[in-house]
């Protein structure tokens, strides 16, 4: 088994060309320059782009310019760029107004001689303003990584020993590849980020550190392979992924995830794995483990239970309707010193339809049983994927959902903090994103942050959240990802 970080290695893959010929061979043959990433603002656009293949041969010289004009126009700005700065902010924009951008690279051939050029990708954008600092963003119209979607999802963020932010993402849309995921850098906490590299095939990714080591835990797409890689070096390279659970299919289920928490306790490390699919009608759940001090990229590492399906007999189970069960489940520690699995509940069409959770239970000694039921609880934002942690200073436990206050279950432009100190009654700290009451045009059918990551930062909590917003394709299809910091959490 090769575990070595060699650029390229079957996981990792820093020039797209090479991604586009893994991923999408029939493809069109792109050229050198690409655009790596863009982050669109207020009236401005910021842009990272590289050239992958530097002069040679015949050619004695090239220059570099950036294009951009309002979407089928033919009037343009052609912008001169410097080989030895890879990222411009260009400005005085129309914000709610969709925008083409591309970069060129024109080869002088010999002394005097003819000149030629070749193009970028044509990129897309809408800017206008956006909460937080943009990491990355992807116009719903833009095909340039369909093979795997159009938008980015699955949000992920890990501080690392230097102190270096990195944040994931994949790349999403329904009945696509569902393939590709994206890791970019952040050297000013979260300030400015920077492109590294995508991995494939990479799906529903959570970063995550252990023992100073830093890994990727994901499927290879929706219900494909449970996969694990490692990096020994910041996330530049990966070593091979490895599988821990066979591929499914959509028609007859597989393993399903979200960025959940991945914890050690007793010895071991655990997370929730879910093994459906919507097209079945329901998720099963599970949670994995492995000895702490085990090789994690050794399948024969970790144990994985057998899957409890939802009941609907349950104590307290709500009633009625359809119901499509349970989902994204948080590995988490009850100060009894249960560890119990947190379940996102799907009520919809239930009664009541909204505000409910279900708690299952784990046995820590034999984890090679699956959960039991424990107990279904009152919980803001049930219909969205949440992520838990306890926070020793402050004896509570903390989470980040999407709460509803329209007749709209589906909402998630409210990201609201919410504590606990018994994991089992939840109140309400306050509305940290209030896109629903502060008169912004779009609705909740266009704006939403959600699927929100998040880790403890000294008295903060720094967050990755999947944002729609500025012309989304809808609330769920988001077009962003972007940074929050939440300062002095506790005081709030």
């Amino acid at each position: 088994m090769d575990r070595t970080n060699a650029a390229n290695s079957g996981w990792n893959y820093s020039d797209p060309r090479d991604l586009y010929k893994t991923a999408a061979p029939s493809a069109k043959a792109y050229g050198s320059v690409h655009i790596m990433r863009l982050a669109p603002g207020d009236r401005r656009l910021s842009v990272d782009w590289k050239d992958f293949a530097p002069s040679s041969g015949a050619v004695t010289g090239h220059a570099y310019s950036l294009t951009y004009r309002l979407r089928g126009q033919d009037d343009a700005v052609h912008v001169p760029l410097s080989a030895s700065d890879e990222r411009i902010t260009i400005t005085g924009l129309e914000n709610d107004q969709d925008y083409e951008v591309w970069v060129t690279r024109t080869d002088s051939i010999g002394d005097g001689g003819a000149a030629t050029a070749s193009s970028s990708p044509v990129r897309l954008f809408r800017p206008g303003v956006v909460p937080g600092i943009v990491v990355n963003y992807i116009h719903p119209e833009d095909y340039t990584y369909g093979f795997s979607g159009r938008s980015p999802a699955s949000p992920s963020i890990v501080r690392l020993e230097n102190g270096v932010l990195l944040a994931s993402h994949d790349i999403y849309w329904g009945n696509e590849g569902q393939n590709t995921s994206v890791i970019c850098r952040s050297e000013d906490d979260g300030e400015t980020w920077a492109f590294v590299n995508f991995l494939y095939p990479c799906f529903w990714g959570k970063l995550f550190l252990h023992r100073n080591r830093l890994y990727m835990l994901a499927t290879s797409t929706e219900y494909g392979a449970l996969l694990i890689g490692r990096s020994d070096d910041g996330g530049a390279t990966w070593s091979e992924p490895t599988v821990i659970i066979p591929a499914g299919s959509r028609e007859a289920g597989g393993p399903h995830k979200a960025p959940m928490p991945v914890i050690e306790y007793k010895g071991r490390l655990w997370t929730a794995i879910d093994y459906g699919s919507w097209t079945t009608g329901s998720h099963a759940s599970g949670l994995i483990s492995a000895p702490a001090d085990a090789d994690l990229l050794d399948p024969a590492s970790w144990t994985t239970m057998p899957f409890l399906k939802y009941d609907v007999n349950w104590p307290g189970s709500v009633g009625g309707g359809n119901l499509a069960g349970l989902l994204e489940g948080n590995a988490v520690v009850k100060p009894d010193g249960t560890l119990v699995n947190l379940l996102r509940y799907q009520t919809n069409g239930g009664t009541p339809n909204y505000g409910r959770a279900i708690m299952l239970y784990a046995d820590t000694d034999h984890p090679e049983r699956s959960l039991s039921f424990g107990k279904v609880i009152d919980f803001h934002g049930n219909l969205s994927k949440f992520t838990v942690y306890w926070d020793a200073q402050s004896s509570k436990y903390w989470s980040l959902v999407n709460r509803v206050t329209n007749p709209s279950i589906s909402q998630r432009n409210i990201l609201t903090l919410v504590h606990s100190e018994d994991l089992e009654h939840w109140h309400i700290t306050a509305d940290i994103l209030d896109y629903e009451h502060n008169g912004w045009p779009e609705d909740c059918k266009k704006v939403g942050f959600q699927y929100v990551d998040w880790l403890f930062n000294g008295d903060d909590i720094l967050v990755a959240s999947r944002t729609a917003i500025n012309g989304a394709h809808n609330f769920h299809n988001a077009n962003y990802i972007t940074f929050h910091r939440i300062e002095n959490f506790r005081s709030i």
